[in-house]
């Protein structure tokens, strides 16, 4: 009978895991040269980009004032994208904005560059078949409107994902259930 109490304990706690794990977003964060990114899929085809602390960048992006272009990619099957007020492509961005060859995302460019705040918030409609679990951004910085060249690095980079409170209660719960069982075995 004990040997059955645990299983049906052990069961119930992944079935909980199971369901939890649905109903979180999907959250990813990055931090480079003082610059965070985070992105955090607000529905299915929903992406929120925030970027924090900007004007406080280091690095090679000390100095930076303005956002020209930034571009969004491995998220799936895109076959287009809308931000408010922003121009988008389907072409990769490098130091020169969005051209080039086709990014397997969306590039977003603003006319005239947008001047940076510490904290901006972007939604990201998308049409097609989203994956938002492991995005790779690319970002122009400019510390003038003059520029026709980003200022420093593009970023380039996947913003990995952070785990959920729930992912942490869960990890504890299954550690949790782990020592019970390990502790019913010892004679």
């Amino acid at each position: 009978m004990k040997s059955f109490q645990v299983r049906s304990l052990a069961l119930a706690a992944a079935a909980a895991a199971l369901a939890l794990s649905s109903l979180t977003a999907s959250a990813n964060t990055l931090t480079f040269q003082g610059v965070t990114f985070d992105t955090v899929a607000l529905d299915g085809d929903t992406l929120e980009l925030t970027i924090d602390n900007a004007l406080s960048a280091s690095g090679d992006w000390t100095g930076i004032q303005y956002l020209n272009a930034f571009e969004i990619k491995n998220i799936g099957t895109i076959t287009s994208a809308t931000l408010t007020d922003w121009s988008e492509s389907s072409n990769e961005l490098n130091a020169h904005g969005c051209t080039g060859g086709s990014a397997g995302g969306a590039c977003f460019t603003h006319s005239p560059a947008m001047a940076l705040s510490n904290h901006m918030v972007f939604d990201i409609d998308f049409t097609g078949t989203p994956d938002f679990s492991l995005p790779h951004l690319k970002v122009e910085f400019f510390t003038s409107l003059t520029q026709d060249k980003a200022t420093g690095s593009l970023l380039s980079q996947d913003i990995p994902a952070v785990p959920e409170p729930e992912t942490y209660a869960l990890m504890l719960a299954g550690l949790s259930v782990v020592g019970f069982v390990a502790r019913r075995r010892r004679p």
